[in-house]
């Protein structure tokens, strides 16, 4: 899908239905920080992800709904290839809708002339929100601070690399968290699949005994 001649979706398709979804740009904010709460079980963050996401009611086919998901979250596109963008799947995690809130409020009114608190969730579809925050100009304070937060200081000289470790614990996720979003549904995926195939052995094994 191309984002300059394609109308953008706002339904995704689980078997032969078309499923409305959230697709505004705060619903996918409180969805990654849904994901990073580390207050909530592994389960009950992506479950409570996919409620937010899906606006009736979630899918029978949990596995579906959760690739429909992580299809709609990636901009129609795959990052399993080895994606190297600030939110692929394969990039270490590099900024925390929470903890860096003011400076991606200030980045996009400063580039964008957008006043995020002024927007309203569906007057920005996630795809556009995800384009413009991955062209945000590497001079705002925010790409500095993503920067050094997962910069290689390998071959970097002495008083450089003093400095970029000072900026890394100034600037460091507070969760800890390096893992990204799109890992942690296919994680949950893998482990309701392995769920689902020892749930089939175990009847397969009843009916045979």
């Amino acid at each position: 899908m191309n984002i300059l001649l394609d109308e953008l979706p706002e339904t995704i398709q689980i078997g032969t239905q078309e499923v409305p979804v959230n697709y505004g740009y705060r619903a996918f904010i409180l969805i990654e920080i849904c994901l990073f709460d580390s207050h909530r079980s592994d389960e009950q963050k992506v479950l409570d992800a996919l409620n937010i996401f899906y606006k009736e009611r979630i899918p029978d086919d949990y596995m579906e709904a959760i690739s429909g998901l992580r299809w709609f979250y990636q901009c129609g596109k795959s990052y399993d290839g080895g994606g190297k963008g600030r939110s692929g799947s394969k990039s270490k995690r590099c900024y925390c809708f929470e903890q860096d809130a003011a400076l991606i409020y200030s980045a996009f009114l400063t580039q964008y002339h957008i006043d995020l608190n002024d927007t309203p969730n569906l007057a920005l579809h996630w795809w556009k929100f995800r384009a413009m925050f991955e062209a945000l100009d590497e001079n705002l304070k925010l790409s500095k601070v993503m920067y050094y937060r997962i910069v290689n200081t390998n071959g970097m000289g002495k008083n450089e690399k003093k400095y970029i470790k000072e900026m890394k614990a100034l600037y460091a996720l507070n969760s800890g968290a390096v893992e990204t979003v799109d890992s942690k549904l296919k994680l949950e995926k893998r482990n309701q699949e392995m769920k689902n195939y020892v749930r089939r052995r175990v009847l397969e094994a009843a009916q045979n005994s």
